[in-house]
């Protein structure tokens, strides 16, 4: 049964036939519902390898929500950062191969945006800090009055660091803690970062910086 919650001009919520209506967002939508029930259908082979892809991406997010919200907030709403950050990094970080799918670290995106990303960014690791250098973007560089993100990614055992506005853009250098992180031989850890407009909220396109050393 579908329900006028506002009177006859307001939003419908609830079923309607085989048409479902909700909103998102305070927005109003309807979908259809499949003339088959869904656990019914046998899976084509498509849908096989998008639910394959869909896991492995939710699976690698998981420690990275509270981030990618702020990183991918903005990009297109009204969708969650977390939505769009699932479908960017399904189209663009999953990569295959002898038929097994994986997440390429180097094009892993946290953020996106339209404030200009460090360039050159690198690592380096000192007793138990994680270091990194960066250089800023040319002329016409959009920044503003921007700060670092800095992430660390122990993708062994999915546990994640960062800080969120964090050293001055235009300081060229910023660090991150690794006690938190569980770092240490025989774990893989990655790193990138990004830069934060702290007046508007806005965000660059984060930049791979390096794998850090065993």
């Amino acid at each position: 049964m579908a329900i006028l919650t506002d009177g006859v001009n307001g939003p419908v919520t609830g079923r309607l036939g085989n048409v479902v209506f909700y909103q998102v967002k305070g927005q109003n939508r309807a979908r259809s519902l499949p003339r088959t029930p869904k656990r019914g259908r046998t899976p084509s082979p498509v849908q096989v390898i998008q639910r394959t892809k869909f896991k492995l991406m939710q699976d690698w997010l998981r420690p990275l929500k509270q981030l990618v919200r702020i990183g991918f907030g903005n990009y297109a709403p009204p969708k969650t950062g977390h939505n769009v950050a699932m479908s960017h990094n399904m189209r663009h970080a999953i990569v295959e191969k002898d038929g097994e799918f994986s997440v390429d670290p180097t094009a892993f995106r946290f953020s996106a945006g339209p404030l200009s990303p460090p360039v050159n960014a690198r690592i380096s690791v000192v007793e138990d800090t994680l270091h990194f250098t960066w250089e800023l973007p040319g002329a016409g560089a959009r920044l503003g009055n921007a700060r670092t993100l800095l992430l660390a990614y122990n993708t062994t055992e999915s546990v994640v660091y960062y800080e969120i506005c964090g050293a001055s853009a235009y300081a060229c250098k910023g660090a991150l803690a690794l006690r938190f992180l569980g770092y240490r031989k025989a774990t893989v850890c990655h790193a990138y970062m990004a830069f934060m407009n702290v007046e508007t909220g806005e965000v660059s396109d984060s930049v791979y910086a390096g794998l850090l050393p065993v």
